[in-house]
C-alpha cells in the first residue's frame, strides 16, 4: 500500500480539474487534511474523485486479459501470461498477475478500496448542490466497493476486509490486517451491494452504476461462491477459501436475484434472428460493440484519454494490428453446428481434412471468429489491398499455390514438408505485413473488434460489457440446474439461444444422443455460457470455480495450418483471392507446444499474494504452493 503522502497527491490530481484554478490549488498550504477537505467540500470535486475509483474496476478491453488465460485463446506476446499457464509464477515471481491488467491486482485494486472507503468516510460532510445526488454517489461507491471486492475474492480468495481508511501508514499496527473467509467477504459484498441497491437509481448514463447493475453483480457473486470450488476440502485446504455456509441457499439467492433483473424489463435480449446465418451473426456481433439494450452495466470509451484498441490489439496483423490475443484451435471447435450438434473433427495435433471446416457453424461462430477465407469487414491499406483487393478483406491465414509464385514451404506435424510455388497469406508469421505480429493460432478474435474501423491509425468506440443480460439468463440457468429444476433451467437456456436460432436445449440434447438429466444439463449449459461469454472475461473463473482445472489447463495449446492447392486443370496468379472453386484447401492441427507448453497445477485455482505483502503483513497467510 502507498503512503499517506502519495495517496493524497493522486486525490488532489484527481480532483483538479474541478477546480477553479489549478495555480491556485497548488498554492494552497500542503497539509494533508487541507487537501482532503478540499476534495469534500464540494460535491463536484467528490464527484471527480469518484469518477477515478470506476478507472479501478479493470475491463477487458485489452490487448492482454485472462482470456488468454484460459482454453479459449493464446496471447501471442507473452507478457506475463507464459508463466501462468505454465504454473510457474510464484509470489516472488507474479508474472502477469502483477501487471495492471490483472483485475484482481492486489496493491492497484486495494488503491481503489481505498479511495472508495475515503468517500463513504466523507460523503456525508459534503454540502447538497444543484446537479449532485448525494444518495446516489454514496450508492456508486458503495457498488464500486464492492465489484473491487468480488474480484479480489474471485481471483485470490478470501482477503482482508478494509473498511476504512488507514489513519497512520507510518504505524506497522494499522497494516496487520488477517485476511477473512470467504464467507465474511461474501456478507461484506452484499451489505455494499443491497445498500447500492437501495440508493441506486434504476437508470443512468452509459457506464454509471445502476440499481439493476448491483442486483447483478449479487447474481453473479452468489453463483460464484456456491461452486465446487468452496466447498471443496482435499484441494482447497486453506480455511480462508471455504464456504461454510449453505450453498444451496446460495444458488437460490442467485437465481432470484437473476431473475429480479430479467423480470424488471429493464433490459431486452437483442432479437438477432434473420433470414440468413450472415444477418444473424451480424446482429449478434453488435451486441459487443455497441450501446444497447442488453448492457447492464458497461466502460465507455467517449473519451480522448480513455480509449478501446481492441481493434489494433487484437486485429490481424495484414492490416497492421497486433493480433494479440487469438482464439485457440480447441475453442474454435468448441462451437456448436447449425443443426446444435458438435463436431469433434479437427481437435488433436495432427489432424487434418480436405474442404472448409469452418461452414455449417451456429451464427455466434462468425461473429466471434476470424478464420482463413472470411471476411474481416474492411478494405485493406494500400500495401495490403495490393495483395487482397476484396472491397472488405477476406482473411489470408495460409499459404496459397500460384502459378507466379515463389517458392514457399509447408511444415506439417508430422514432419512432413509440403512444397510448391506460392505466396504467403498477408494475415500469416510469414507474410509480407508485420509478420512478427501475425497469429500464431491462424485466428482471429472478431467478437470484440468494430472492423469496420481503420484499427491502425484509430481506437474503436465500442463499450465493454461488464454484465449483460445474456450473463443473468445464465446464472438462473446454472442456478436451477445445481437445484436440479431442470426444466425451469432449459427454459431460461431456450431463450437466449432462440435469438440466434439455435434449437431448443431439449432438442439439442437429443441431436447430441444425451439424456435430460442434471449431469448433462450441467454439461449443456457450460458448453453455452463457454460460448456466450466468450472474451468477457468470464472463462478464467469459470475454469477455477468448477474445478476443472485438470481438464482444461493441461491441454495441448494448438492452432491450425492450412494451404491451398490449385485443382487440376486450375491456373491462377496474383493477387490471391479465396475460391474453393479453383483451390483445394487443406487443413491441419497444428501443436504449439513450442510456445507455450500449459501445464495445470491445483495451486492455480488461487492466485498468489505477492511476498512483499506478506513481509509487510505478518498476518496474511499464503494460497498453496504458491510460496
Amino acid at each position: 500500500m502507498k503512503t499517506r503522502k502519495n495517496i493524497i497527491m493522486i486525490i488532489a490530481a484527481s480532483a483538479l480539474f474541478a477546480l477553479p484554478s489549478c495555480s491556485d490549488f497548488m498554492d494552497l498550504k500542503p497539509t494533508t487534511e487541507y487537501l482532503k477537505e478540499q476534495v469534500f467540500e464540494d460535491a463536484a470535486t467528490t464527484q471527480s474523485l469518484i469518477n477515478t475509483i470506476y478507472d479501478y474496476v479493470i475491463d477487458a478491453a485489452r490487448e492482454h486479459t485472462t482470456n488468454g488465460l484460459t482454453d479459449d485463446a493464446y496471447f501471442t506476446h507473452n507478457k506475463g501470461q507464459i508463466a501462468v499457464n505454465e504454473a510457474t509464477c510464484s509470489a516472488s515471481d507474479l508474472q502477469w498477475y502483477g501487471r495492471g491488467d490483472c483485475p484482481f491486482n492486489w496493491s492497484q485494486t486495494y488503491k481503489g478500496i481505498y479511495y472508495a472507503n475515503l468517500v463513504l468516510e466523507n460523503i456525508d460532510k459534503v454540502p447538497e448542490k444543484a446537479g449532485f445526488d448525494l444518495k446516489q454517489m454514496k450508492g456508486e461507491t458503495r457498488f464500486l466497493r464492492a465489484y473491487m471486492y468480488t474480484n479480489l475474492v474471485r481471483g485470490i480468495g478470501g482477503v482482508p476486509i478494509v473498511d476504512k481508511t488507514v489513519s497512520d501508514y507510518t504505524k506497522t499496527e494499522e497494516m496487520q490486517i488477517a485476511r477473512s473467509s470467504i464467507g465474511d467477504c461474501l456478507d461484506f459484498i452484499l451489505k455494499d451491494l443491497d445498500e447500492a441497491i437501495a440508493s441506486l437509481p434504476a437508470t443512468a448514463p452509459l457506464g454509471r452504476a445502476t440499481k439493476w447493475a448491483a442486483v447483478s453483480l449479487k447474481a453473479r457473486i452468489c453463483l460464484h461462491i456456491a461452486s465446487p470450488l468452496y466447498a471443496d476440502r482435499i484441494i482447497n485446504k486453506l480455511d480462508v477459501n471455504q464456504y461454510h455456509g449453505d450453498r444451496e441457499a446460495l444458488y437460490r439467492k442467485a437465481l432470484e436475484a437473476a431473475k429480479e433483473v430479467i423480470d424488471s424489463k429493464a433490459f431486452k435480449l437483442i432479437d438477432c434472428n434473420a433470414p440468413t446465418v450472415a444477418e444473424i451473426a451480424d446482429k449478434y456481433h453488435k451486441i459487443t460493440t455497441t450501446n444497447n439494450n442488453e448492457l447492464i452495466f458497461t466502460k465507455q470509451f467517449a473519451s480522448s484519454k480513455i480509449t478501446n484498441q481492441v481493434n489494433k490489439q487484437h486485429g490481424p496483423n495484414g492490416y497492421h494490428n497486433w493480433s494479440g490475443t487469438t482464439p485457440t484451435q480447441d475453442f474454435v471447435m468448441h462451437f456448436e453446428m447449425e443443426d446444435g450438434s458438435l463436431n469433434n473433427t479437427l481437435t488433436k495435433v495432427g489432424d487434418h481434412q480436405v474442404g472448409n471446416p469452418y461452414n455449417g457453424r451456429e451464427p455466434r461462430f462468425y461473429a466471434c471468429i476470424g478464420y482463413d477465407g472470411s471476411v474481416w469487414g474492411r478494405k485493406r491499406a494500400a500495401d495490403g489491398y495490393a495483395l487482397d483487393p476484396t472491397p472488405l478483406g477476406n482473411l489470408q491465414c495460409g499459404t496459397y499455390e500460384l502459378n507466379d509464385g515463389t517458392d514457399v514451404t509447408v511444415n506439417l506435424p508430422n514432419g512432413e514438408k509440403v512444397k510448391f510455388k506460392g505466396i504467403y497469406g498477408c494475415d500469416t508469421r510469414q507474410g509480407p505485413i508485420e509478420d512478427w505480429n501475425g497469429s500464431w493460432t491462424s485466428y482471429y478474435e472478431k467478437k470484440m473488434i468494430d472492423t469496420s474501423i481503420d484499427a491502425a491509425n484509430y481506437p474503436q468506440l465500442c463499450p465493454y460489457p461488464y454484465i449483460r443480460l445474456a450473463e443473468m439468463y445464465l446464472i438462473a440457468a446454472e442456478a436451477c440446474t445445481e437445484l436440479n429444476q431442470l426444466d425451469e433451467a432449459a427454459a431460461f437456456l431456450d431463450v437466449l439461444r432462440a435469438r440466434t436460432g439455435r434449437p431448443d436445449t431439449k432438442a439439442t440434447l437429443n441431436i447430441r444422443k444425451k439424456s435430460f438429466d442434471q449431469a448433462a444439463m450441467r454439461e449443456f449449459l457450460r458448453h453455452e455460457r463457454r460460448t456466450e461469454l466468450f472474451m468477457e472475461d468470464s472463462r478464467y473463473y469459470d475454469i477455477r470455480r468448477w474445478m476443472i482445472g485438470e481438464e482444461c489447463g493441461n491441454k495441448t495449446l494448438c492452432g491450425m495450418i492450412v494451404f491451398a492447392r490449385l485443382k487440376n486443370g486450375k491456373t491462377a496468379k496474383r493477387p490471391y483471392i479465396y475460391n474453393e472453386s479453383t483451390w483445394d484447401y487443406h487443413y491441419y492441427v497444428r501443436d504449439l507446444s513450442f510456445r507455450e507448453k500449459r501445464k495445470w497445477d491445483n495451486k492455480m485455482y488461487f492466485a498468489p499474494i505477492k511476498r512483499d505483502e506478506i513481509n509487510r503483513n505478518t498476518k496474511l497467510v499464503q494460497n498453496p504452493g504458491q510460496d
